[in-house]
């Protein structure tokens, strides 16, 4: 089987020398330069967006517990999201499971003896059953898990740092955008105020009142 697996990639990764040769070149955003991974990028390339950048590759054991023999899964993680490519029907076909990292609300690292597995939470996944479900719990709650199993020890260690990282982001952007909001809407109800001031219906003190009430609400 290892003999198998070996012809596959080297297979694998000719067929992009070759395409590589031919002054062909990918249209994805990465600093990915291992040849195989950036087939396996290829393989998805058609639902990135232009501005989405590919930052790693790691495929599931075929061996170790967790994993498939004849199509394990492949995780690629751009700085939007977790794609998980699931090959069936040996590989002809493939369900893709995107997780963007909005809906994860917590992730941890389990560690195996030989591979490790990357355990999260995503209430609002709605293809979540894809993944399996796990009967330990990442925070003690009742509510089910994602799972992905057999990553090298490298690989996951990776994910899981640029998991958390882009939690961190999106998490940020998206208080910077709230309070974006609020300080629009109070600058727009201050004018608002000021044209009633303007138009007699409020007087100057009712104003003011009116208008420091606004701004202690930020």
């Amino acid at each position: 089987m290892k003999d198998l697996t070996g012809a596959f990639i080297k297979y694998v990764s000719l067929r992009y020398r070759d395409r590589k040769a031919l002054g062909e070149k990918h249209s994805f955003n990465t600093d990915i330069t291992d040849e195989y991974e950036l087939n396996e990028i290829e393989k998805i390339e058609k639902i990135l967006n232009s501005e989405e950048k590919v930052l790693l590759v790691a495929r599931e054991s075929r061996l170790m517990p967790g994993g498939s023999i004849l199509t394990p899964n492949t995780v690629i993680a751009t700085d939007k999201r977790v794609i998980i490519r699931d090959p069936y029907m040996l590989g002809l076909k493939s369900d893709l499971i995107d997780i963007p990292y909005d809906v994860i609300t917590s992730v941890k690292l389990q560690k195996g003896v030989f591979t490790s597995t990357i355990l999260f939470k995503a209430p609002t996944m709605v293809n979540k059953s894809k993944l399996g479900l796990m009967d330990e719990n990442i925070s003690g709650e009742d509510d089910q898990d994602g799972v992905i199993e057999a990553l090298s020890k490298d690989k996951a260690e990776e994910l899981l740092e640029i998991i958390r990282r882009q939690m961190k982001v999106t998490s940020t952007g998206e208080a910077e955008a709230t309070s974006s909001i609020d300080s629009i809407s109070i600058a727009d109800e201050i004018e608002k105020l000021s044209k009633l001031k303007q138009k007699g219906s409020l007087s100057e003190s009712e104003f003011q009142k009116m208008k420091q009430q606004l701004l202690q609400k930020k």
